[in-house]
């Protein structure tokens, strides 16, 4: 499969929804990650400019681990200037940045594997003692603080301090206060992006519940909220519908494989898989040297074997990895990762692996030369049917 048969998925969906379809996708791959950027934006106003004059709605199809969340307000509030309805179709993981997307959203339509999660911003810096970077929640200080109190028992005054010093000497007072911050961020953006739907009174005091619950009450910012959850805690999540399901999870399983996103991305792969790079896992030469030779034989010898073993002349092998996609029937694009593997055994048998990355950049995908290619493919089939019949007549 490929773009060529998802296009026809996207109108096959477009015509059922009645809606324009988007297709926003960052990787997961493990080594090719991808997440909402800015770097995305100008894909999106390129994908808003094809639209159909006359459009009020549209349907983004979203799977993402998260990303900016400055950047999730600025993608709903450029859709929400072209179109009066947005709605978020789920198939899959729609984590973190991509959950403050769907918050957006009049209607969540999610399949029964899609998930979204929580909003509670993830700070990453360098620990304090220099054993390398530390990632935190903007709620771990307070479940610390939290857990030294009810749990260890720390009532007095100077040593919950001494334990706040504690973990500030571990990550930073900068960190902390970036954290403190972003946790603010995040909440009043979920408010601020269900308001943009949840205009009645009620609903305005709604939002801000749905959005603190987001940020606050789930322990774990992995933590999968399905459909069901979703409901119970006050999103607009659609009834189910089996042909908008079906036509999703083709979409998201076919995007998978093509981004190979269950099978990690390992430099030691792309050169075993490149023929001109067989020398490099050649086996072992062997030398047989009497032991009673001379030392000039035996270092001869040896001075040949390590020349055959030590593989210096390995050409680089070049590999692709697409990190994200923007996609409809009307345009197309990917961000692409494009580079060299360099590789190189020792006489010890030591590999030694290096990357070059020699571009990464947004790249168009010309839909027409595919609409060409689907066009003689069906030419030619009808051709093929033609002749069966006249044969069988």
């Amino acid at each position: 499969m490929g773009l060529d048969v998802r296009v026809n998925l996207y109108k096959e969906l477009e015509k059922h929804r009645g809606n324009p379809l988007i297709v926003y996708i960052t990787s997961d791959r493990r080594n090719a990650e991808g997440s909402i950027s800015g770097d995305a934006v100008g894909e999106l106003l390129d994908q808003i400019q094809k639209l159909p004059s006359n459009t009020e709605t549209i349907d983004l199809l979203l799977v993402s681990q998260g990303g900016d969340p400055t950047v999730a307000w600025r993608i709903v509030s450029l859709i929400r200037e072209q179109v009066k309805t947005l709605n978020v179709l789920v198939p899959q993981a729609a984590y973190s940045a991509a959950t403050l997307i769907a918050l957006g959203a009049d209607e969540i339509v999610m399949h029964p594997h899609g998930n979204l999660g929580p909003t509670d911003p993830q700070i990453t810096g360098p620990a304090q003692d220099g054993s390398g970077p530390i990632r935190f929640g903007s709620e771990d200080l307070g479940a610390f603080l939290k857990f030294a109190k009810d749990e260890v028992g720390l009532t007095d005054q100077g040593y919950m301090q001494e334990a706040f010093s504690m973990f500030c000497r571990q990550v930073g007072a900068v960190p902390i206060g970036v954290a403190a911050r972003s946790l603010q961020l995040s909440i009043s953006m979920g408010e601020k992006l269900l308001k943009l739907h949840m205009t009645d009174d009620s609903q305005q005091k709604e939002a801000r519940a749905i959005a603190e619950k987001l940020t606050k009450d789930f322990f774990h910012h992995g933590y999968p909220v399905n459909r069901t959850e979703a409901k119970q805690i006050g999103l607009n999540i659609s009834s189910r519908d089996k042909k908008v399901e079906s036509l999703m999870w083709k979409i998201w399983c076919d995007i998978s494989q093509e981004l190979n996103l269950r099978r990690p991305f390992l430099e030691i792969e792309v050169l075993k898989n490149d023929p001109n790079c067989a020398d490099l896992f050649s086996a072992i030469p062997h030398a047989n040297i009497p032991a009673n030779a001379p030392p000039q034989v035996a270092q001869q010898v040896g001075a040949q074997v390590t020349a055959q073993i030590a593989v210096n002349q390995i050409p680089s092998s070049k590999f692709e990895t697409i990190h994200a996609l923007m996609e409809s029937s009307r345009i197309a694009s990917r961000f692409v990762t494009a580079g060299m593997v360099f590789g190189s055994r020792t006489p010890d048998m030591k590999f030694n692996i290096s990357k070059l990355h020699t571009s990464q950049a947004w790249e168009s995908v010309n839909l027409s030369s595919i609409k060409s290619s689907v066009s003689k493919k069906k030419t030619a089939k009808k051709k093929t049917a033609k002749k069966k019949t006249i044969v069988s007549s």
